[in-house]
């Protein structure tokens, strides 16, 4: 794991948000003209792009990897959603050998106790719309770290679209949004993901991760989320702050019923701040 890179981004979480999340910023960094290398758990990196600077973090070469690091550490770390680690491994030892710390905090909790304090705490949201109040008072805000939505609606749309990326839905219950599509009267497509430039009116998305949530928050369609429990990531709160949750299935025919009212978000990535303020 030693590295002659500029940078580690040290992404080891529990869902595939922080891998993501990691490869964003590793890419911006590379198009910057930046060497950063990418750290994330096997499996998390299925979904991502080849990267020449991705590497994976297998539980089994855990102490190696840590031992690499404090041989030969990068000049700086950025760590994301946990400031300890996954697993406690980041001890102030450990971030006491990297020259800048950077903490991106997508939630509000801080370092825990006896973890080195870190140089700049970065909050992946607009202070305006900031998930988390004031638990951490010294974050900078660099907007969603995300990119941008994938699509636009036209005059053509579908009348009504249920996008379930992870295919949460079962036979029964796709029958059941058929039945509810009809009642209503819209025409409806079930997809796993929504190609570049199709139009969606009416927008159903079974779940409401950091990446698909905001993607698709600008996008302008009539969009509604059915929050799934995650043991990291509290989506009820997140697309309850937007008014955009519907958390039973006898609110989606009135849903539906309702006359198209667009959902207007500017979630338009700022990474330019974002890079700005890792390297302040």
């Amino acid at each position: 794991m030693a590295t002659t890179a500029e940078a580690l981004i040290y992404a080891i979480g529990g869902g595939h948000g922080h891998a993501r999340r990691g490869w964003l910023l590793q890419q911006r960094w590379l198009e910057a003209g930046r060497d950063a290398v990418l750290l994330v758990r096997p499996g998390s990196d299925r979904h991502l792009p080849a990267s020449p600077g991705l590497r994976l973090y297998a539980h089994s070469l855990a102490d190696a990897h840590l031992d690499a690091l404090r041989r030969r550490p990068p000049r700086r770390i950025v760590v994301d959603t946990f400031p300890s680690g996954w697993r406690g491994e980041l001890d102030a030892s450990l971030l006491g050998r990297f020259q800048r710390r950077a903490w991106i905090a997508r939630y509000g909790r801080g370092p825990a106790p006896g973890t080195t304090c870190y140089d700049r705490v970065i909050a992946p949201y607009p202070a305006q719309r900031c998930e988390w109040g004031g638990e951490l008072d010294d974050a900078a805000h660099a907007g969603y770290l995300i990119e941008a939505g994938p699509v636009a609606v036209d005059g053509d749309a579908a009348d009504f679209t249920l996008l379930d990326p992870e295919g949460r839905c079962s036979p029964h219950l796709l029958q059941l949004f058929a039945r509810l599509a009809q009642r209503a009267g819209l025409g409806w497509r079930h997809q796993r993901r929504l190609a570049p430039h199709q139009p969606a009116r009416k927008l159903l998305v079974v779940g409401a991760g950091y990446h698909t949530f905001y993607e698709l928050l600008g996008v302008g369609a009539d969009l509604r989320f059915l929050p799934v429990h995650k043991r990291h990531d509290d989506q009820f709160r997140r697309a309850d702050l937007f008014g955009l949750a519907l958390n039973h299935l006898e609110q989606v025919l009135p849903w539906l019923a309702a006359p198209f009212r667009p959902v207007a978000e500017d979630t338009a990535p700022r990474w330019h701040r974002a890079l700005a303020l890792l390297e302040e």
